[in-house]
């Protein structure tokens, strides 16, 4: 049963890698494609295009890997299938029930390759592209420096060192200078909470006021400030939430959420981020009945179309149930976790039904 398992196992991932490339290079391009529009603004070149696309692959193969999976395992057991190897491993007394256990321990081992992906590769890279590419786009304005982000308002200068999780401006330092171009209030503080546009909360802060004879220090845990009114480009800086990890997403939810906002959206989106891999096993089980249910007499490309029908339901499903849960603002695991648990019910119900 081992050499049937692995057998099994390197067939599908074969199917499933040679999916996955497909797909990727289809929405890659067309990615490329839309990039290309924005040559010219600012610093922006095609070749910075390119290397855009290059690090949001990993970000990209998590977006498709759901329906990648799903069409190629039913490509994968459909050749099987094709070329009568299920027929000889069912007469030689493989049930369907080991060729399903061999098929589990590959969307086993593909979901734990994506757990790590979604965790340490893919955010980084894409976060990467993402600051690369906003510095790039900049023009006039607010500054955008591998240093952090400045703005200037009349003898007033704002520098924000970072945004944590890509969203929090944190090590924040204002300094004020006087006509003669001396440093008057330089202010230190370690984040903001900016919910409000027009009055930020600082937190722990340091504020030194300085003389032509003494330097006065003043310590406080919040202080309310007023941005400036040139802050055009701070929204830009936020890096899109998709692009954090969950265990960051999960850190931001606990940031907004001891900051009294409203979490909904992100506690949806880390659920769906959470529950993307153990997708990968269901849809692989969902593509068993393709080969052994009703269609094991339909032909390969009615498999692969049905298949991708299949995938494209599942995808909007997976969007529907979370436009559902903002909308309704109901329990966000639930909105999260519904599609996989239907596509278990369905696969499941579906094999009991094979003879």
């Amino acid at each position: 049963m081992v050499i049937i398992d692995r057998y099994i196992s390197i067939t599908i991932l074969k199917g499933c890698v040679l999916m996955l490339v497909i797909l990727l290079a289809i929405f890659s391009f067309m990615e490329l494609v839309e990039q290309l529009d924005d040559v010219g603004k600012g610093n922006f070149q095609a070749s910075d295009a390119f290397k855009y696309i290059l690090l949001n692959l990993p970000a990209r193969i998590l977006e498709i890997a759901p329906i990648a999976t799903l069409i190629g395992s039913i490509a994968a057991l459909g050749i099987l299938s094709k070329n009568s190897e299920m027929v000889a491993l069912r007469a030689s007394g493989v049930s369907i029930h080991q060729i399903s256990i061999s098929v589990l321990k590959t969307g086993i081992a593909i979901m734990f390759t994506m757990v790590f992906i979604s965790e340490f590769i893919a955010p980084p890279a894409q976060q990467y592209a993402e600051e690369k590419r906003i510095q790039a786009v900049s023009k006039t304005g607010d500054l955008l420096k591998d240093n952090g982000y400045w703005s200037k308002d009349g003898q007033k200068y704002l520098n924000i060192k970072r945004l944590l999780h890509g969203r929090i401006p944190t090590d924040i330092n204002i300094y004020k200078f006087d006509d003669d171009g001396n440093l008057v209030t330089y202010i230190n503080a370690e984040h903001a909470d900016i919910n409000n546009t027009k009055q930020w909360k600082l937190h722990n802060v340091i504020q030194k006021d300085y003389s032509h004879t003494d330097v006065t220090t003043r310590q406080s845990q919040e202080m309310l400030w007023r941005p400036f009114s040139s802050l055009t480009q701070l929204g830009r800086m936020e890096l899109p939430a998709s692009s954090l990890s969950p265990y960051d997403l999960y850190q931001y939810i606990e940031y907004l959420r001891n900051s009294g906002e409203n979490t909904q959206r992100f506690e949806i989106m880390f659920w769906q981020k959470i529950m993307l891999s153990p997708s990968l096993v269901a849809l692989m089980l969902l593509a068993l009945p393709f080969v052994f249910g009703s269609l094991r007499s339909a032909s390969f490309g009615l498999r692969i179309v049905l298949g991708i029908v299949a995938g494209l339901v599942y995808s909007l499903f997976n969007q529907f149930m979370g436009n559902l849960g903002l909308l309704m603002n109901f329990n966000a695991a639930l909105a999260g976790t519904t599609p996989i648990l239907v596509v278990l019910i369905i696969s499941l119900f579906w094999l009991r039904r094979v003879r």
